[in-house]
């Protein structure tokens, strides 16, 4: 019920932090995926290095911008076209402006909505023409979307998580409940995942103070690992998720729980 032997599957954002390690979980359990995102190069080196431990694994770079509705339109149609058909997408891409509330201007807001709200919406609809016998649509909303950032967390320094973020991935999270009554009559489940605090420590100078506080506040004492959001999302794209719809599930290690 697990297994994702066959199923042909886009993951948007593949190439990102998150979405790399998915990328390697879903081949690594058989499934024929497309690596979509905005950096081609980076999308086949991560289907490179996916071969050189899979080598029998079915995988497609593909240049994708969520933000671009001529790019997500051609990029499932590719993707169709790769493997003959699709059995789930997902959508690990976000955008933020990065900046604390005075300083975001209304375009700001509204190119955040673009890439985590309408975007999603098309890839999700376009999807759903070619899942003629169901399938499996999986967003990553956040646990901003179900909870506002504790400003003490945030040392002097750090920019607080911006609002035009949390605000568009609570919004995901009501498109995910629209979406399943929508399309639930044919067969196609949608469900999101809200990670917590998953900070790309390699990549970003933060603060030992900071990374504490995120620890604090979170049930299991410790900050998120990159691969550790792949296993739910694997399982939400399953037939072992096959009566799930409709829902969010926190990978936050009880951020959200308290």
């Amino acid at each position: 019920m697990n297994s994702l032997k066959g199923k042909h599957i886009l993951i948007a954002g593949g190439a990102g932090y998150l979405g790399e390690p998915l990328c390697q979980a879903l081949a690594t359990q058989g499934a024929k995926i497309c690596i979509a995102d905005t950096d081609q190069t980076r999308c086949a080196q991560v289907a490179n290095a996916i071969q050189a431990v899979t080598p029998n694994a079915n995988v497609m770079a593909l240049n994708f911008d969520i933000g671009n509705e001529a790019s997500i339109v051609d990029g499932i149609s590719a993707c169709v076209q790769k493997f003959g058909g699709l059995d789930g997408v997902v959508n690990a891409t976000s955008g933020a402006s990065g900046k604390e509330i005075g300083d975001v201007t209304a375009e700001d807001f509204d190119r955040a909505n673009r890439l985590n709200l309408t975007g999603p919406f098309l890839m999700a609809r376009e999807a759903a023409k070619f899942m003629n016998g169901g399938g499996s649509i999986v967003m990553y909303a956040s646990m901003f979307g179900l909870t506002s950032p504790n400003q003490a967390n945030y040392p002097d320094g750090v920019t607080r998580n911006p609002i035009e973020y949390g605000a568009g991935k609570a919004g995901m999270i009501q498109m995910v409940r629209y979406l399943a009554s929508h399309f639930g009559p044919q067969n196609i489940r949608v469900n999101a995942v809200a990670p917590g605090p998953f900070p790309n420590v390699a990549k970003l100078d933060l603060p030992d103070e900071f990374i504490q506080n995120l620890e604090a506040d979170t049930m299991l004492g410790r900050v998120g690992k990159a691969h550790e959001t792949a296993g739910p999302v694997a399982f939400l794209l399953s037939d072992a998720a096959s009566y799930i719809t409709g829902h969010t599930l926190p990978v936050d290690g009880g951020w959200t729980a308290w």
